[in-house]
């Protein structure tokens, strides 16, 4: 994997939760060899992070495996047999690589909390590492109307916020129209009206 410095990616944390595996998509940039998080302190991600130290970074752009861990009371989220374990650490059987973290600090500033941790292991997944799929417009403008669904499904909630609601609207309009145009595959589609369905729900209420 080539994982350049100051850099934001997106890909799916993952902790051992007790002995449940927990899996959640978040932004993660790397700075003189330390991973920088940033969570809502509000979040069920963030009281995890702050119990539990040891977390891995599962790298992928497999839409699927974002929505699943992004609307967890919607899809159930991960499937099993999605899962393996790797020295102890729950990991995603399809991801192209994994980062092995352990915490260093935490920090609140304003609404989020800033995690550190240093990086234990970096390692490819052997099944994947010399098959990794090019760059795909319908791949990532699909990760992108999972990244604004759940801006919408979390601010809807907020009195006053018509005004980013409508931004965050517009952005997964327009990425819903460059996944039609790029998608060719019946589940990457359907996994973008499911969204659609859901959104119009939220704003709905």
């Amino acid at each position: 994997m080539k994982i350049r410095e100051k850099v934001w990616y997106e890909g799916i944390v993952s902790v051992l939760a007790g002995e449940q595996p927990y899996f959640t998509p978040l932004g993660f940039q790397i700075v003189n060899g330390v991973v920088k998080l940033k969570v809502y302190s509000s979040a069920k991600t963030s009281s995890l992070l702050t119990i539990y130290p040891e977390a891995v970074l599962n790298i992928t752009d497999d839409p699927y495996l974002f929505f699943l861990s992004t609307f967890k009371e919607q899809t159930g989220g991960i499937p099993k047999d999605e899962v393996e374990f790797i020295n102890g650490y729950p990991v995603l059987r399809k991801a192209y690589g994994y980062i092995m973290m352990k915490r260093r600090k935490f920090s609140p500033q304003g609404e989020v909390l800033l995690f550190d941790y240093n990086i234990e292991k970096i390692m490819d997944n052997p099944l994947y590492c010399d098959n990794i799929e090019p760059y795909s417009r319908c791949r990532a403008f699909l990760i992108e109307m999972i990244i604004y669904a759940s801006k919408i499904r979390d601010v809807s909630i907020k009195e006053g916020a018509g005004d980013l609601l409508n931004r965050f609207e517009k952005s997964l309009d327009y990425s819903y129209e460059i996944v039609n145009k790029t998608c060719m595959d019946q589940a990457e589609l359907g996994i973008a009206n499911k969204l659609k369905e859901m959104v119009s729900g939220w704003l709905r209420k």
